[in-house]
């Protein structure tokens, strides 16, 4: 809980942790989609399936081949699967949130702090939404290198859409964050909150930061 926003602490209604072995983002995600933590590899099959079907797309996305080469790359498994996976195979939703989001055609959600990374919506790059489009999200939160399956309250404060996803989705797709505006709007209002009433590291800690980092 205390790698998540205060101002969205209230509104986190359970926590679901997975084994942390390297594949938790994709174990996560298996179970976020009805499947068990055992079928993360039919996860990354089915997110490498889209990476190939739209390979254009996604090059455009990550600007130029190689990078997405080194996506396609990152979510084949290890050769031993059951084993600890290394950096190079972890989920990381800033590149891989796209991908999912289409693939499943539902909104991913990825929720973090501040000292941690990014949090944002993730909307499918493509079709139009479906008539509820709040049901069945993704909602994954990121502590120190493990990813866990937040469940919110309904009408809870949702992360601002991707940078990306505004540049490159389809005509069609642009309806995803209509029901989601207020949520999205509300949220940026209190992380600027929450960033600004941030202490400030004492000048001797900010020293130590600059020659030890």
């Amino acid at each position: 809980m205390y790698h998540m926003p205060k101002f969205m602490r209230p509104y986190i209604e359970r926590i679901v942790n997975v084994i942390g072995d390297g594949h938790c983002g994709f174990k996560a995600i298996a179970k976020s989609v009805s499947l068990t933590e055992k079928s993360h590899v039919m996860v990354q099959r089915a997110l490498i399936k889209e990476l190939k079907k739209h390979m254009n797309k996604y090059i455009e996305i990550y600007a130029s081949e190689p990078q997405y080469n080194y996506i396609f790359d990152g979510l084949h498994p290890p050769k031993n699967a059951s084993s600890f996976a290394p950096p190079n195979k972890w989920l990381t939703l800033s590149d891989m949130g796209h991908i999912v989001a289409s693939c499943y055609n539902r909104p991913v959600v990825e929720m973090t702090t501040l000292d941690i990374g990014v949090s944002e919506t993730f909307f499918p790059l493509r079709g139009r939404p479906p008539v509820n489009p709040k049901n069945n999200m993704i909602c994954l939160g990121l502590t120190a290198n493990h990813f866990v399956i937040l469940s919110l309250k309904d009408g809870c404060l949702l992360p601002p859409s991707s940078t990306e996803w505004k540049l490159h989705k389809s005509e069609e797709a642009a309806t995803w964050k209509d029901e989601f505006l207020d949520q999205h709007d509300r949220f940026q209002t209190l992380m600027e909150t929450e960033l600004r009433e941030r202490p400030v590291p004492p000048k001797n800690q900010q020293i130590k930061t600059i020659l030890f980092c």
